[in-house]
């Protein structure tokens, strides 16, 4: 493709200009993609992108009845437990004293955290799942022989739909988090050199993905936790993790939350399935879903 029919494509108004700016680059999951010239441009189409944007939708809205029975129980659990979710505490911070430093460092661990529940209760994920209901999943953990992580195969049938696309997303947004994260405070301290003002930044741009990122993760471990009820206690330490990396991440970067994406924002109202936020044209409402 020559210059100028790149630049023919790209003034063709079906295509959101800057929609790639500021997404998670999650293609196949994006209810944009024929909107998108950047993906358009990478894809060797062998179907409609439309008929893939639609699918995408009924993915984000499917999990919407199961994340909302999944939050009524996390507080259930934690206080059949005993766990108390505001006292726990993660001594990892004592050298660190820059706050950003601390964001990005909390980032990398949960990213590790991951892994190593992963690597605890791979064989309960891949050899149970199929027989054993939620609330009994969990039981067995203790008399299981661990193995290191190995992710479920996307076409293993027998597993859960709901707890599948759980998985799916906290692998996808595992390490994305730190790189959003990374690039917004980063964005920020090349805005600081230059003195941009009362313009939107990319630095808010940058942490509102990251943020959209931990909530949509927020979510899926919490879908987790109801095939793990026997033993909780790993997943709430998880979830309460994640909540303190997103109190940190608002709290370095306030705006965030109101920054507008390009296509993603600019409709009147969009509902985030996966997030227990809503956005509007005008911002964020902290109100749930």
């Amino acid at each position: 493709m020559d210059k100028q029919e790149l630049i023919k494509r790209a003034e063709d108004p079906k295509y959101i200009p800057g929609i790639y700016n500021y997404c998670d680059r999650w293609c196949e999951r994006c209810q944009f993609t024929s909107r998108c010239l950047n993906h358009s441009l990478e894809e060797e189409q062998n179907c409609k992108l439309e008929s893939i944007d639609e699918a995408n939708k009924r993915f984000w809205y499917s999990i919407k009845d199961s994340f909302e029975l999944a939050f009524s129980l996390i507080e259930d659990l934690a206080q059949q437990e005993g766990v108390d979710l505001e006292s726990i505490e993660i001594d990892e911070d004592d050298e660190i004293d820059n706050k950003v430093e601390i964001l990005t460092h909390r980032a990398m661990n949960y990213a590790n955290m991951v892994d190593k529940w992963f690597e605890n209760n791979q064989n309960i994920l891949e050899n149970e799942l199929a027989t054993l209901t939620p609330q009994f999943l969990g039981k067995n953990i203790s008399n299981k022989k661990r193995s290191h992580l190995k992710l479920i195969h996307p076409h293993t049938t027998e597993i859960s739909i709901h707890l599948k696309e759980a998985i799916e997303v906290i692998n996808y947004y595992q390490y994305a988090i730190t790189v959003k994260l990374s690039r917004a405070i980063k964005s920020r301290d090349n805005e600081a050199k230059i003195r941009l003002e009362d313009i939107s930044q990319d630095s808010d741009g940058s942490a509102k993905i990251a943020l959209i990122e931990i909530d949509r993760s927020i979510n899926a471990w919490s879908e987790l936790l109801k095939y793990f009820q026997a033993e909780p206690r790993d997943i709430l330490k998880i979830i309460n993790y994640l909540k303190q990396i997103r109190e940190i991440a608002e709290k370095e970067f306030p705006n965030a939350r109101l920054f507008i994406r390009p296509g993603f924002d600019e409709i009147n109202e969009i509902s985030d399935r996966w997030s227990d936020k809503k956005i509007t044209s005008k911002g964020v409402r902290p109100e749930q879903i």
